[in-house]
């Protein structure tokens, strides 16, 4: 189930601190370096959500809002434990949210080649009418010291609602 991430602030801060020191998060944690978590003040520039079952925290769903194009970016997500269906079901709520619940328009947002999620976002993206816009060669260094490409994507709300089931 998605809740407000700031409802879980001091439990956050644990989950990506221990997130942070595992190797398999060098995706999320792009460039080696984190800040303690700190929930955004209010809804209007960021969304951040948790996926939890129970009192569990699953994993974290983000992304920045743009209130003068009505369009969302740099959306974010990271699984705090292994593959389970409760996070991936939430995820995709996150997503349908974006244009069904919150109505913005487009969605832009980008994956680092190779990270295990872009098979999933380019499905989705098949899927809902979106387009892969394109991708920058050999662009991010990660904590393991190499160049990965980064793709970038983009879906309108049009697209979505023609497409969706």
């Amino acid at each position: 189930m998605l809740e407000l991430a700031a409802k879980y602030e001091t439990a956050l801060q644990i989950k990506f601190a221990d997130a942070f020191m595992d190797e398999k998060n060098k995706f999320y944690f792009t460039d080696g370096y984190t800040d303690k978590y700190k929930a955004a003040n209010s809804t209007w520039g960021l969304h951040e959500f948790v996926s939890v079952n129970g009192e569990s925290i699953l994993g974290y769903i983000a992304y920045s809002v743009n209130r003068r194009t009505n369009s969302v970016s740099s959306l974010c997500a990271i699984n705090f434990g292994s593959k389970s269906i409760t996070f991936s079901k939430d995820f995709m709520q996150a997503l349908k949210d974006i244009f069904e619940k919150y109505h913005f328009r487009k969605l832009n947002f980008g994956v680092h080649v190779g990270n295990p999620a872009e098979k999933m976002y380019d499905r989705y993206i098949r899927k809902f009418g979106g387009r892969v816009v394109g991708t920058y060669e050999a662009d991010t260094m990660l904590s393991d010291g190499k160049y990965y490409d980064y793709k970038v994507y983009e879906i309108f709300q049009t697209d979505y609602l023609k497409h969706k089931v």
